[in-house]
């Protein structure tokens, strides 16, 4: 220690004992004393060996601190480590942050020279760039990963963070802050914590074909029972080594079977099944995965917007922090998966008309049309050429099937049914109402061809709208169905009927053309939107309730895949 500094201490020392009546140096007096003078003095750093570094950031860095040493802290380089020491927390890896080589330079800090001050100053600032860079967009870029997300590129200063951190004394607020704030994140450290509790998983997998019935015996049922036991669906263990598949047993699959998204029957069959073959570290694998998904996802998500969660086959309408619907969706299926995506609600659609886009066509239409052209009939699609004529379905050809255009009037049994919801986006793709509206009575609703399709999609439309005036909820049942139409025809007929009987009461040589009303149709209506209402199709597969665990299965196959990734 230097001798200055030496002397300066004793000079504290005596003057705060010498205070009236002798008082003793408490911990408020030896705040008066600022111990960053005993920290290490900075060290210049020779600026072609921080430009011998790629890291541009780190450079700016430096510039910044006109290229000297800046932790000198212990505070600072102790919460350092700390916070990269607990990286696991995050779903991350400490050891992509040189937690070993800084821990190694703290041991020896004061005996240390400025040579080797100057490299662990670099490696610490290197580090905690990088792992403000990870909490904060993620390890992996989705963008260079898939085809089917679009996401907006988050934007943040790293090395404006750290400075704030350091000049104003921050750093624990501004680093929380850094990592994501939705609750389905905190979730999902809170299901990590949880899985790494769980003692070791040495339980069998069930290799069963066929489905395991109540009341029936199966020699997979012992290890039924001990994996119901281990993940806390079943408590009683008096029945365990039994193959009699019993009430107890029945009453814990059902509720295994609905923390898994899965219909709470109580049969035993594949899904069940490949959710009960899960061990400890494949679900550990998934919560990390998940986490990773969501430093991806916009850190704000507006006011107010619609949530899909597409492997859970919900929406919910969040306004103002509350929850305001909630329903059921159908959503692509793996070979023709919803994209991931952020958008805003442009407009509404009442009675779409749906023009048959080129994947289904080239798909699904010609291939049916070749074999027979009555499918165009069938599935109520008009033809048209280029200059908007209609062309007979029997003279058409698969040679010209490119030039044409195939639309579907609007109607209840038009495939987007009774309403569409449309925002800006890549993929082309729409909130829906559908013509196969037995579809949400199934469980597993990766069915449609993309988009999403809603259970309630006139409630919907009423939500957005959020205008009870013009467009009430009856207004939009009403615009939507043509039995309103046709009554509406109806009467304004009888009272034309009505009106030209009279006149021929009183002059029965009266000679009127009778006039009769044509058939309503239903039009299209396009009611915009003009409030900032956001639409983010996500996807994740793990979260936790009150100290439940929640699974999905991962329809797009997306979880391995991207852990592997991970570790890398």
């Amino acid at each position: 220690m230097p001798m200055n500094k030496l002397y300066l201490l004793l000079l504290l020392i005596v003057f705060s004992s010498c205070k009236r009546n002798n008082t003793s140096i408490t911990s408020a007096n030896a705040s008066f004393i600022d111990f960053s003078i005993f920290e290490k003095e900075k060290i210049k750093i020779d600026s072609t060996y921080i430009n011998e570094y790629k890291n541009e950031e780190l450079k700016s860095f430096y510039k910044y601190y006109n290229n000297e040493t800046v932790w000198e802290s212990k505070k600072y380089r102790d919460f350092i480590i700390s916070e990269i020491s607990l990286a696991e927390n995050e779903g991350l890896e400490s050891k992509d942050y040189n937690i070993n080589a800084i821990k190694s330079f703290e041991e020896k800090y004061d005996d240390l020279p400025d040579s080797l001050l100057v490299k662990y100053d670099l490696i610490l600032t290197s580090s905690i760039q990088l792992y403000l860079k990870h909490i904060s967009f993620g390890k992996l870029n989705p963008k260079k990963l898939y085809k089917d997300w679009d996401l907006e590129d988050k934007k943040l200063d790293l090395n404006k963070l750290l400075f704030d951190c350091i000049d104003n004394d921050k750093f624990e607020e501004i680093v929380e802050k850094c990592k994501p704030q939705h609750i389905i994140y905190k979730q999902l450290k809170s299901c990590l914590e949880i899985l790494k509790k769980l003692p070791e998983d040495q339980i069998g997998t069930i290799d069963l074909q066929q489905r395991m019935l109540p009341k029936k015996k199966n020699n997979y049922i012992p290890t039924v029972k001990k994996r119901l036991l281990y993940w806390g669906d079943m408590v009683e263990k008096d029945t365990i080594l039994s193959t009699l598949y019993d009430v107890k047993t029945l009453e814990a699959v059902k509720i295994f079977q609905a923390r898994h998204g899965l219909k709470p029957d109580g049969v035993i069959g594949r899904s069940t099944i490949d959710a009960l073959n899960f061990t400890k570290e494949m679900r550990i694998q998934q919560v990390i995965a998940n986490l990773e998904r969501w430093r991806w996802y916009a850190n704000d998500f507006g006011n107010h917007y619609l949530l899909i969660n597409i492997p859970n086959y919900t929406i919910v309408a969040v306004k103002d922090g509350d929850t305001i619907l909630s329903q059921k969706v159908v959503v692509g299926k793996d070979t023709r998966p919803t994209p991931i995506l952020e958008s805003k609600i442009s407009n509404i659609n009442l009675n779409p008309n749906w023009t048959v886009p080129p994947t289904i066509l080239k798909e699904d239409i010609y291939p049916e049309a070749e074999k027979n052209r009555g499918v165009f009939r069938k599935k109520g699609l008009q033809i048209f050429n280029n200059k908007n004529q209609e062309v007979s379905p029997y003279s058409w050809k698969k040679s010209d099937a490119n030039k044409y255009k195939y639309v579907q009037n609007p109607g209840r049994n038009n495939s987007l049914g009774l309403m569409k919801i449309n925002f800006p986006n890549k993929y082309s793709v729409y909130l829906h109402d559908t013509n196969h509206r037995d579809y949400f009575s199934l469980n597993y609703r990766s069915l449609s061809s993309g988009c999403v399709r809603l259970e309630k999609p006139l409630e919907m439309a009423a939500h957005i709208l959020n205008d009870t005036t013009k467009w009430s909820l009856k207004r939009i049942i009403d615009t939507t169905d043509i039995n309103h139409y046709n009554k509406l025809r109806l009467k304004k007929q009888l009272e034309i009927d009505k009106k030209y009987a009279k006149l021929m009461s009183k002059d029965p040589t009266l000679i009127l053309e009778k006039k009769v009303l044509p058939k309503p149709q239903l039009k299209t209506i396009v009611v915009k939107v003009p409030n900032d209402i956001f639409v983010h199709q996500l996807y994740w597969t793990a979260w936790e309730t009150n100290g439940t665990l929640q699974f999905r299965e991962d329809i797009y196959c997306l979880d391995a895949d991207l852990y592997s990734k991970l570790r890398y």
